[in-house]
């Protein structure tokens, strides 16, 4: 497997944590949700950063009491069709503030590269396989119809502000 960075920013390798495991000293975990949430303040004043891994099912206000407490947050997608990952990633963006890593893991698929991107996920974990199609499809597009988790003005708003600066007389010209 392979890390394919979508933003720029830094990341750092993490443990992941199964149920039974207990971490170590200033180190950097993953941990299931439903484990996150069980577990006394201890846990994490004792490691460098924690995050949660999360399935596409999750609802982002189960996030919410962790929110302030998470480095990252992991969706894992079970199918490339699954598009409920991609609103997770944009609620936890929005409406949570949520600043830290999101990675996307599972079977996601190139053509999905810019719209993970977009949707506010950080990173991608993929097949060595397909690191090149995801990089040549992050190149494929630079301008969106649509606007991003972030409010940047799409190309039809951008038509529609230069549409109302124009006099009158040009704007019944064309």
């Amino acid at each position: 497997m392979v890390l394919i960075n979508l933003t720029g920013i830094t990341t750092e390798a993490w443990t992941h944590l199964e149920d039974d495991m207990m971490p170590g000293a200033d180190t950097r975990v993953a941990a299931p949700l439903a484990r996150l949430t069980e577990e006394a303040e201890g846990f994490f004043a004792a490691v460098e950063a924690v995050g949660a891994v999360v399935s596409t099912d999750a609802d982002y206000r189960s996030l919410a009491p962790l929110a302030n407490k998470l480095s990252f947050v992991v969706i894992d997608f079970p199918a490339f069709g699954d598009g409920r990952g991609f609103s997770l990633a944009v609620r936890l963006r929005k409406d949570l503030g949520f600043t830290g890593e999101i990675r996307a893991t599972g079977p996601v698929i190139p053509d999905q590269a810019i719209h993970l991107m977009r949707s506010g996920f950080d990173t991608v974990e993929v097949e060595d396989k397909r690191e090149a199609a995801f990089k040549a499809a992050l190149k494929r597009y630079s301008v969106f119809y649509q606007s991003d988790y972030t409010g940047r003005t799409a190309l039809t708003h951008a038509r529609h502000a230069v549409q109302e600066r124009r006099p009158e007389q040009q704007r019944k010209a064309s």
